[in-house]
């Protein structure tokens, strides 16, 4: 790598963990104080509004700081689509979440319990309503209440990011099946394919990649949980998806 290059980096880097914590310590808190206010789901639509501007800001910065290149495709589907859903990504990299809500409306994330403990996120994640992934039973239960109640969730089947031994996708979840057939909502399978392995699984944080990341995120088919399946079959099925598609590598 330049010298140019990781002087780039570095200064993007220092930029964007300013806006981060700018959002943080002003607009976040804000919108925990709107959705306490407005309560219940209005309160979480309005928490998930105000996250869904940060995330889209965050990824603008990316693009204008040559850090990523990033596409969308299919997401026009899910904005006319009405009722609940779940939004499955597979995981390649650490930022997968925020490149999802940048371009989805509505979602209630599922992620991991230790994020609640860190101050940069914690108002932001109360206020839109997330749901931490521990215990799963609660989780899981929390996740057919929204549902049945007509809203969203983002739902990362793989439970962490993805692992090199695995290949492309980990095994998928059990508790999406549970969530897919008690909510009786569709599956709308995220392909996130990636030109490089940065932030993935073991990737420190600190190494900075040597190129330009870029990233297409492709919205599936959605996979219903059919009467008469199976936890294990369901998941083979919505896996397969994913293996077909060539997630998480991107061709050249």
């Amino acid at each position: 790598m330049t010298l140019n290059r990781r002087l780039h980096l570095v200064s993007a880097a220092l930029l964007l963990l300013t806006y981060w914590a700018a959002w943080a310590a002003s607009l976040l808190p804000l919108s925990l104080l709107i959705s306490r206010i407005l309560k219940g789901q209005l309160g979480r639509e309005s928490g998930q509004f105000m996250l869904k501007h940060f995330s889209a800001g965050f990824v603008l910065l990316l693009k204008f700081l040559r850090v990523v290149e990033c596409e969308y495709v299919g997401f026009d589907r899910l904005r006319v689509q009405n009722g609940p859903m779940i939004l499955a990504p597979n995981h390649p990299a650490l930022w997968d979440a925020v490149l999802v809500m940048a371009e989805a409306d509505r979602v209630a994330c599922v992620f991991k319990a230790s994020l609640m403990s860190n101050p940069l996120l914690y108002c932001g994640f109360t206020a839109a309503g997330f749901i931490p992934n521990e215990p799963s039973h609660k989780m899981m239960r929390q996740c057919i209440d929204l549902l049945r109640g007509g809203e969203r969730i983002l739902f990362f089947p793989e439970g962490t990011r993805t692992r090199p031994e695995h290949g492309v996708i980990n095994p998928l979840a059990g508790g999406l099946a549970v969530i897919a057939k008690n909510s009786g909502a569709p599956v709308w399978p995220i392909y996130i394919q990636t030109s490089g392995t940065y932030l993935s699984k073991g990737w420190p944080i600190w190494r900075l990649p040597e190129d330009k990341i870029r990233i297409r995120l492709t919205v599936g088919q959605p996979v219903h949980y059919s009467q008469g399946s199976t936890p294990q079959a369901f998941l083979d099925e919505l896996r397969a998806g994913y293996i077909a598609v060539g997630c998480g590598v991107l061709a050249a």
